[in-house]
């Protein structure tokens, strides 16, 4: 029985670490499509489209679930969808101070983040595999990347901000989301992202609904694939996954934006693209057969 028992556990990780895969993809193919087909939206106009999408899409697929949200999911997923939205406003905002390649490098470090936070809360330091799956990815990022080095702006402090956030955010879903419904967890934070980015679209860019339509077949497909879909998953997943391996495997993203660019857009990659595409992939196999 305990045999069976480890064996349905380690069946569950391996499923979790699959589907945080899928999620890395979807990010890299999301990212690809934003590249290909919208140009000249404002940030926020944009996050109110693909959040408002994917909250549609969880809502329609299961509205009695939705409609018996209790007080209790109410509490975390509102303040699970505010650390979502700062994490993708510092980012926003830190991009428009800073490099491409060092925001996407700075925003990673929440895999350093995480068992770091980890070891201060358990008391217990992360295990020698989980070290050189975070040493491997954060070199093989650093590489891929194209960074040179410079010194510390505003920009790179907000984006540092950023995988701050997003380390809390795991780690209040690892603590708080394991007995709630995914559905309704899920729903919840996208619908406080969608609220939060439809009053900073007002305020701050001027609503013009106008741009949004012109793009909503991107949109409609980033907002339920790689919003909806991905938001859903990564609630799921963590129920099973350890926070220091969720932060590995996401980092799969820009593995994923790199090979679809080659691919789609016939980006050139550099000789220090593929030895850190090597290396992220070597810290997500590790990652996965170590169960990190």
């Amino acid at each position: 029985m305990e045999r069976l028992l480890t064996a349905k556990k380690d069946n569950s990780k391996y499923i979790a670490y699959l589907e945080l895969t899928f999620v890395s993809f979807m990010w890299g193919i999301s990212t690809i499509l934003l590249k290909m087909y919208i140009n000249k939206i404002p940030p926020f106009h944009l996050l109110l489209g693909r959040f408002f999408i994917a909250s549609l899409t969880l809502f329609l697929f299961s509205p009695k679930k939705i409609l018996k949200i209790e007080k209790e999911d109410l509490k975390i997923g509102f303040v699970l969808g505010l650390l979502i939205f700062a994490v993708y406003g510092l980012y926003i905002l830190g991009l428009e101070r800073t490099s491409a390649s060092k925001s996407g490098f700075l925003a990673a470090l929440s895999v350093l983040f995480i068992p770091i936070f980890q070891a201060f809360m358990k008391k217990r330091m992360p295990t020698f595999w989980t070290i050189i799956c975070i040493v491997s990815s954060i070199l093989g990022l650093y590489l891929i990347s194209g960074m040179n080095g410079g010194n510390l702006n505003f920009g790179d402090i907000l984006v540092i901000g950023c995988a701050f956030v997003y380390t809390i955010y795991i780690i209040i879903l690892d603590k708080y989301g394991n007995d709630k419904d995914n559905h309704i967890l899920s729903f919840i934070q996208l619908l406080i992202v969608t609220i939060s980015s439809l009053f900073f679209s007002i305020f701050s860019e001027g609503l013009n609904l106008t741009l949004l339509i012109k793009n909503i077949i991107v949109i409609i497909i980033i907002g339920v694939f790689g919003t909806g879909l991905t938001m859903y998953l990564q609630t799921k997943a963590q129920k099973v996954a350890s926070p220091e391996s969720v932060g590995i495997i996401l980092l799969g993203e820009p593995l994923f934006t790199l090979i679809l660019a080659y691919i789609f857009i016939h980006e050139t990659i550099l000789l220090r693209g593929l030895i850190g595409s090597g290396l992220i992939i070597m810290s997500l196999v590790i990652a996965i057969i170590k169960k990190v």
